[in-house]
């Protein structure tokens, strides 16, 4: 009973150490960010945990406003507030989503790649095109995309999605 009780509160010390962890590696690949310092496949292992964590948590609010539901309804301002307090609470989050979205395959590292694929379905996670295709490719202008109803002055072409290569 005392060995169960001691790995008991050995599993607990570690959950509370791993938590508090993340946060100081999520500050300390910032400030590398910040200073263009060279990113390593653990670096963005971090960047890509701190963005899955938010996007999990944030899936549900994407779903309720995306569902359709009554802009004016409670449960639409609840969702979006929720969303908009999420966000100002994830410093990272945008400087993380930069990162990762510009981050070939190779600078990621393999696991890293399966890990973003893991999470690709969420809404608020930020998926380059890490099979380089699409906007990874240098050869790639832009995607076409269902023509605009106001301003057609920028408009090269319609459709929807289609890759457009030099």
């Amino acid at each position: 009973m005392k060995k169960v009780m001691t790995f008991m509160m050995m599993t607990v010390l570690c959950l509370i150490m791993a938590s508090c962890g993340s946060k100081d590696d999520a500050k300390a690949v910032s400030e590398k960010i910040a200073a263009g310092e060279t990113l390593t496949e653990a670096d963005y292992s971090t960047m890509i945990d701190y963005c899955a964590n938010y996007a999990q948590k944030a899936q549900p609010y994407f779903n309720i406003i995306n569902s359709g539901a009554d802009t004016t309804s409670k449960e639409y301002a609840d969702a979006a507030s929720e969303l908009a307090q999420m966000a100002s609470d994830a410093v990272y989050l945008d400087t993380f989503r930069n990162a990762l979205f510009a981050a070939s395959a190779k600078q990621l590292g393999e696991k890293n790649v399966k890990k973003m694929e893991e999470f690709s379905n969420l809404e608020a996670m930020p998926i380059s095109d890490i099979t380089n295709r699409g906007m990874m490719n240098p050869d790639v202008v832009g995607d076409i995309e269902e023509m605009p109803a106001s301003d057609t002055s920028n408009v090269i072409a319609t459709g929807d999605g289609e890759v457009v290569l030099h």
